[in-house]
């Protein structure tokens, strides 16, 4: 009697560690989509960040070559709201690498 109960004792354990081990990959699974979504967010936003530059770049310098002096360039509409977007944008970036270290320190 004492070796079936030793057997059965021996086949719950291995069930409960196998459960277990199920259940490990099954969150370390869920956490690498997690962090996937979380890269493919940031890089739309580096793309985006990437684009606004580029026309701030492209609009600075047309009224450069227009002859507008650096202060109305600096104080250009179409510049100041691509700015903000831009400072949104970053906000947006810092949030979403902090959530993607919550992610991996939780590990």
């Amino acid at each position: 009697m004492g070796m079936l109960q030793r057997l059965s004792h021996d086949l719950r354990a291995g069930w409960v560690t196998l459960r277990h081990g199920t259940a490990k990959a099954a969150t370390r699974a869920l956490e690498e989509g997690e962090l996937l979504r979380y890269r493919l967010e940031l890089r739309k936003v580096d793309q985006q960040l990437d684009d606004l530059q580029a026309d701030i770049g492209e609009r600075t310098i047309e009224l450069h070559d227009r002859g507008e002096a650096t202060e109305r360039i600096l104080s250009d509409s179409e510049v100041a709201r691509m700015m903000q977007q831009i400072r949104l944008l970053q906000d947006e970036r810092t949030k979403l690498l902090l959530e993607m270290n919550d992610i991996t320190v939780e590990e």
